[in-house]
Protein backbone atom coordinates (compact mmCIF):
# COMPACT_ATOMS: atom_id res chain seq x y z
CA UNK A 1 0.00 0.00 0.00
CA UNK A 2 1.29 3.43 -0.97
CA UNK A 3 0.71 5.80 1.97
CA UNK A 4 1.28 9.53 2.41
CA UNK A 5 1.35 10.80 5.99
CA UNK A 6 0.24 14.43 5.74
CA UNK A 7 1.69 16.23 8.74
CA UNK A 8 4.92 14.74 10.07
CA UNK A 9 4.55 15.88 13.64
CA UNK A 10 4.87 13.58 16.64
CA UNK A 11 1.77 11.51 15.86
CA UNK A 12 2.29 11.47 12.11
CA UNK A 13 5.81 10.13 12.58
CA UNK A 14 4.66 7.50 15.06
CA UNK A 15 2.01 6.17 12.68
CA UNK A 16 4.21 6.47 9.60
CA UNK A 17 6.78 4.34 11.40
CA UNK A 18 4.17 1.63 12.08
CA UNK A 19 3.07 1.53 8.44
CA UNK A 20 6.74 1.36 7.37
CA UNK A 21 7.48 -1.53 9.72
CA UNK A 22 4.51 -3.41 8.23
CA UNK A 23 5.98 -3.11 4.74
CA UNK A 24 3.92 -0.25 3.30
CA UNK A 25 5.46 2.30 0.89
CA UNK A 26 5.38 5.35 3.18
CA UNK A 27 6.36 8.99 2.70
CA UNK A 28 5.93 11.92 5.07
CA UNK A 29 4.63 15.25 3.75
CA UNK A 30 5.35 18.40 5.73
CA UNK A 31 6.50 22.02 5.43
CA UNK A 32 8.98 22.06 8.33
CA UNK A 33 12.20 22.13 6.34
CA UNK A 34 14.67 21.36 9.17
CA UNK A 35 12.49 18.38 10.16
CA UNK A 36 12.28 17.17 6.55
CA UNK A 37 16.04 17.53 6.11
CA UNK A 38 16.83 15.62 9.32
CA UNK A 39 14.56 12.73 8.36
CA UNK A 40 16.02 12.51 4.86
CA UNK A 41 19.62 12.76 6.06
CA UNK A 42 19.61 10.12 8.80
CA UNK A 43 16.14 8.59 8.92
CA UNK A 44 13.39 9.17 11.44
CA UNK A 45 14.73 8.72 14.96
CA UNK A 46 11.98 7.10 17.02
CA UNK A 47 12.49 6.40 20.71
CA UNK A 48 10.08 4.04 22.46
CA UNK A 49 10.26 1.96 25.61
CA UNK A 50 11.68 -0.84 23.44
CA UNK A 51 14.64 1.30 22.32
CA UNK A 52 15.59 3.72 19.56
CA UNK A 53 15.12 3.11 15.84
CA UNK A 54 16.34 4.98 12.78
CA UNK A 55 13.79 4.43 10.02
CA UNK A 56 14.58 5.29 6.35
CA UNK A 57 11.27 6.93 5.46
CA UNK A 58 11.40 9.72 2.86
CA UNK A 59 10.03 13.16 3.71
CA UNK A 60 8.61 15.48 1.06
CA UNK A 61 7.31 18.98 0.72
CA UNK A 62 3.72 19.19 -0.62
CA UNK A 63 4.85 20.38 -4.06
CA UNK A 64 7.00 17.25 -4.40
CA UNK A 65 3.98 14.92 -4.29
CA UNK A 66 3.50 13.87 -7.90
CA UNK A 67 1.29 10.76 -8.01
CA UNK A 68 -1.78 9.39 -6.23
CA UNK A 69 -1.45 7.35 -3.07
CA UNK A 70 -3.70 4.53 -1.94
CA UNK A 71 -4.11 6.22 1.44
CA UNK A 72 -3.49 9.71 2.79
CA UNK A 73 -3.33 9.79 6.59
CA UNK A 74 -4.08 13.32 7.78
CA UNK A 75 -2.29 14.47 10.94
CA UNK A 76 -2.21 18.23 10.35
CA UNK A 77 -3.79 20.66 12.77
CA UNK A 78 -7.53 20.77 12.11
CA UNK A 79 -7.42 24.36 10.88
CA UNK A 80 -4.79 23.38 8.27
CA UNK A 81 -6.74 20.41 6.86
CA UNK A 82 -8.26 22.09 3.80
CA UNK A 83 -5.09 23.89 2.78
CA UNK A 84 -2.89 20.85 3.35
CA UNK A 85 -5.10 18.53 1.28
CA UNK A 86 -5.37 21.11 -1.50
CA UNK A 87 -1.58 21.32 -1.47
CA UNK A 88 -1.22 17.61 -2.31
CA UNK A 89 -3.99 17.41 -4.91
CA UNK A 90 -1.65 15.36 -7.12
CA UNK A 91 -1.57 12.70 -4.40
CA UNK A 92 -5.36 12.27 -4.27
CA UNK A 93 -6.70 10.16 -7.13
CA UNK A 94 -10.17 8.70 -7.77
CA UNK A 95 -9.37 5.64 -5.63
CA UNK A 96 -7.37 7.36 -2.86
CA UNK A 97 -8.76 6.96 0.66
CA UNK A 98 -8.37 9.69 3.27
CA UNK A 99 -8.00 8.86 6.97
CA UNK A 100 -8.16 11.41 9.78
CA UNK A 101 -6.73 10.50 13.16
CA UNK A 102 -6.74 14.17 14.14
CA UNK A 103 -7.99 15.71 17.36
CA UNK A 104 -11.43 17.18 17.77
CA UNK A 105 -14.81 16.92 16.09
CA UNK A 106 -15.87 17.52 12.47
CA UNK A 107 -12.89 15.98 10.68
CA UNK A 108 -15.13 13.68 8.65
CA UNK A 109 -16.81 16.64 6.98
CA UNK A 110 -13.48 18.37 6.33
CA UNK A 111 -12.12 15.31 4.52
CA UNK A 112 -15.35 14.81 2.57
CA UNK A 113 -14.67 18.13 0.84
CA UNK A 114 -11.67 16.46 -0.84
CA UNK A 115 -12.89 12.91 -1.57
CA UNK A 116 -16.15 11.02 -2.00
CA UNK A 117 -17.77 10.05 1.29
CA UNK A 118 -17.19 6.33 0.67
CA UNK A 119 -13.43 7.02 0.61
CA UNK A 120 -13.30 8.86 3.95
CA UNK A 121 -12.13 7.06 7.09
CA UNK A 122 -11.92 8.49 10.59
CA UNK A 123 -10.40 7.23 13.80
CA UNK A 124 -9.23 7.95 17.30
CA UNK A 125 -5.83 7.25 18.83
CA UNK A 126 -4.81 6.95 22.46
CA UNK A 127 -1.08 6.79 21.73
CA UNK A 128 1.25 9.39 23.31
CA UNK A 129 3.99 10.93 21.18
CA UNK A 130 6.32 13.92 21.47
CA UNK A 131 8.40 15.70 18.84
CA UNK A 132 11.69 16.32 20.64
CA UNK A 133 13.65 17.87 17.77
CA UNK A 134 14.07 17.82 13.98
CA UNK A 135 13.72 14.21 12.88
CA UNK A 136 13.36 12.97 16.49
CA UNK A 137 10.19 11.58 18.07
CA UNK A 138 9.64 9.93 21.46
CA UNK A 139 6.69 7.73 22.46
CA UNK A 140 6.73 6.32 26.00
CA UNK A 141 3.38 4.80 26.82
CA UNK A 142 0.75 2.35 25.64
CA UNK A 143 -2.40 2.88 23.64
CA UNK A 144 -4.08 1.98 20.39
CA UNK A 145 -6.38 3.10 17.60
CA UNK A 146 -9.94 2.64 16.47
CA UNK A 147 -11.04 3.47 12.93
CA UNK A 148 -13.92 2.95 10.50
CA UNK A 149 -15.43 4.45 7.35
CA UNK A 150 -16.84 7.82 8.37
CA UNK A 151 -20.09 7.51 6.46
CA UNK A 152 -20.81 3.78 6.68
CA UNK A 153 -19.00 2.49 3.58
CA UNK A 154 -17.59 -1.03 3.11
CA UNK A 155 -15.02 -1.54 5.91
CA UNK A 156 -12.72 -3.87 3.90
CA UNK A 157 -10.10 -1.19 3.19
CA UNK A 158 -10.28 0.07 6.77
CA UNK A 159 -9.53 -3.48 7.92
CA UNK A 160 -6.40 -3.54 5.75
CA UNK A 161 -5.27 -0.28 7.35
CA UNK A 162 -5.92 -1.58 10.87
CA UNK A 163 -4.02 -4.78 10.07
CA UNK A 164 -1.01 -2.83 8.83
CA UNK A 165 -0.92 -0.68 11.96
CA UNK A 166 -1.16 -3.73 14.20
CA UNK A 167 1.57 -5.52 12.25
CA UNK A 168 3.71 -2.41 12.62
CA UNK A 169 3.38 -2.35 16.41
CA UNK A 170 0.43 0.00 16.97
CA UNK A 171 -2.68 -2.02 17.91
CA UNK A 172 -5.68 -1.00 15.80
CA UNK A 173 -9.24 -2.28 15.53
CA UNK A 174 -12.35 -1.47 13.54
CA UNK A 175 -15.15 0.17 15.49
CA UNK A 176 -18.54 0.57 13.77
CA UNK A 177 -19.44 3.04 16.54
CA UNK A 178 -16.46 5.20 15.59
CA UNK A 179 -18.22 8.51 16.17
CA UNK A 180 -18.75 7.59 19.82
CA UNK A 181 -15.02 6.82 20.05
CA UNK A 182 -14.18 10.17 18.48
CA UNK A 183 -16.48 12.01 20.88
CA UNK A 184 -14.90 10.19 23.81
CA UNK A 185 -11.41 11.17 22.64
CA UNK A 186 -12.53 14.79 22.12
CA UNK A 187 -13.96 14.91 25.65
CA UNK A 188 -10.75 13.45 27.07
CA UNK A 189 -8.74 16.08 25.18
CA UNK A 190 -11.10 18.86 26.27
CA UNK A 191 -10.44 17.90 29.89
CA UNK A 192 -6.67 17.36 29.72
CA UNK A 193 -5.22 19.52 26.96
CA UNK A 194 -6.33 23.00 28.09
CA UNK A 195 -5.19 22.42 31.67
CA UNK A 196 -1.79 21.21 30.49
CA UNK A 197 -1.54 24.27 28.26
CA UNK A 198 -2.67 26.77 30.89
CA UNK A 199 -0.50 25.40 33.70
CA UNK A 200 2.46 24.57 31.40
CA UNK A 201 2.56 21.16 33.07
CA UNK A 202 2.18 17.53 32.04
CA UNK A 203 -0.61 15.13 33.16
CA UNK A 204 1.33 13.90 36.19
CA UNK A 205 1.07 17.39 37.69
CA UNK A 206 -2.67 17.55 37.03
CA UNK A 207 -3.25 14.20 38.70
CA UNK A 208 -1.35 15.31 41.80
CA UNK A 209 -3.67 18.24 42.61
CA UNK A 210 -7.29 18.20 43.76
CA UNK A 211 -8.16 21.42 41.91
CA UNK A 212 -7.15 20.05 38.50
CA UNK A 213 -8.75 16.67 39.18
CA UNK A 214 -12.04 18.42 39.97
CA UNK A 215 -11.90 20.45 36.77
CA UNK A 216 -11.09 17.37 34.69
CA UNK A 217 -14.01 15.48 36.24
CA UNK A 218 -16.39 18.35 35.50
CA UNK A 219 -15.35 18.65 31.84
CA UNK A 220 -15.82 14.92 31.28
CA UNK A 221 -19.30 15.01 32.79
CA UNK A 222 -20.24 18.08 30.71
CA UNK A 223 -18.91 16.50 27.54
CA UNK A 224 -20.76 13.24 28.06
CA UNK A 225 -24.00 15.12 28.73
CA UNK A 226 -23.47 17.04 25.49
CA UNK A 227 -22.74 13.90 23.48
CA UNK A 228 -25.86 12.18 24.76
CA UNK A 229 -27.99 15.23 24.02
CA UNK A 230 -26.50 15.19 20.51
CA UNK A 231 -27.48 11.56 19.91
CA UNK A 232 -24.13 9.94 20.78
CA UNK A 233 -24.57 7.29 23.48
CA UNK A 234 -21.37 7.15 25.54
CA UNK A 235 -20.50 6.53 29.19
CA UNK A 236 -18.44 8.80 31.43
CA UNK A 237 -16.48 6.21 33.41
CA UNK A 238 -14.25 4.94 30.56
CA UNK A 239 -13.22 8.55 29.87
CA UNK A 240 -12.56 9.19 33.55
CA UNK A 241 -10.41 6.04 33.51
CA UNK A 242 -8.40 7.37 30.58
CA UNK A 243 -7.70 10.60 32.46
CA UNK A 244 -6.43 8.60 35.41
CA UNK A 245 -4.19 6.53 33.13
CA UNK A 246 -2.78 9.74 31.65
CA UNK A 247 -1.79 10.94 35.14
CA UNK A 248 0.29 7.79 35.66
CA UNK A 249 1.28 5.97 32.47
CA UNK A 250 1.61 9.20 30.45
CA UNK A 251 2.61 11.41 33.37
CA UNK A 252 5.44 13.15 31.50
CA UNK A 253 3.79 13.34 28.09
CA UNK A 254 3.50 16.88 26.71
CA UNK A 255 -0.03 17.23 25.34
CA UNK A 256 -0.25 18.76 21.88
CA UNK A 257 -1.86 21.92 23.21
CA UNK A 258 0.93 22.34 25.75
CA UNK A 259 3.50 21.91 22.97
CA UNK A 260 1.67 24.56 20.93
CA UNK A 261 1.56 27.12 23.74
CA UNK A 262 5.24 26.59 24.56
CA UNK A 263 6.15 26.98 20.88
CA UNK A 264 3.93 30.08 20.48
CA UNK A 265 1.70 28.31 17.94
CA UNK A 266 -2.06 28.44 17.51
CA UNK A 267 -3.83 25.64 19.37
CA UNK A 268 -6.69 23.38 18.25
CA UNK A 269 -8.98 24.63 21.02
CA UNK A 270 -11.74 25.52 18.52
CA UNK A 271 -12.02 21.94 17.25
CA UNK A 272 -11.92 20.44 20.75
CA UNK A 273 -13.51 22.50 23.53
CA UNK A 274 -14.99 24.93 21.04
CA UNK A 275 -16.76 22.16 19.12
CA UNK A 276 -18.19 20.73 22.35
CA UNK A 277 -19.38 24.18 23.45
CA UNK A 278 -21.06 24.69 20.06
CA UNK A 279 -22.77 21.30 20.25
CA UNK A 280 -23.85 21.98 23.83
CA UNK A 281 -25.49 25.27 22.86
CA UNK A 282 -27.33 23.56 20.01
CA UNK A 283 -28.57 20.85 22.39
CA UNK A 284 -29.41 23.20 25.28
CA UNK A 285 -26.78 21.78 27.64
CA UNK A 286 -24.84 23.93 30.11
CA UNK A 287 -21.06 23.39 29.97
CA UNK A 288 -19.58 26.20 32.11
CA UNK A 289 -16.21 24.59 32.90
CA UNK A 290 -15.61 23.45 29.32
CA UNK A 291 -16.49 26.91 28.03
CA UNK A 292 -14.28 28.67 30.60
CA UNK A 293 -11.26 26.58 29.57
CA UNK A 294 -12.13 27.23 25.92
CA UNK A 295 -12.11 30.99 26.44
CA UNK A 296 -8.91 30.96 28.51
CA UNK A 297 -7.00 29.08 25.83
CA UNK A 298 -8.48 31.35 23.17
CA UNK A 299 -6.86 34.21 25.10
CA UNK A 300 -3.52 32.36 24.89
CA UNK A 301 -4.03 32.15 21.13
CA UNK A 302 -4.91 35.86 21.03
CA UNK A 303 -1.49 36.72 22.46
CA UNK A 304 0.09 35.45 19.24
CA UNK A 305 -1.24 38.45 17.29
CA UNK A 306 0.65 40.77 19.67
CA UNK A 307 4.06 39.18 19.15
Amino acid sequence: MKILVLGAGAMGCLYGAAFHRAGADVAFVDVNQPHIDAINERGLELETRAGTEFLPIPALRPEQVSEPADLVVVFTKTFHTDGALAGIAAGIGPETRLLSLQNGLGNDKRLAAHAAEDRVLVGASTMPSDLVGPGRVRSHGEGGSKLYPAFGADPAFAQRVADLLSQGGLPATLDPDIHAAIWSKAIFNAAMNPLCALTLRTPGFLGAHEDSRALIHAVVEEGVATARASGIDIEAEPIHALTRISWTDHADHEASMLQDVKAHRRTEIDAINGAIVEAAKAAGVAVPVTETLFRLVRLEDAKLSES
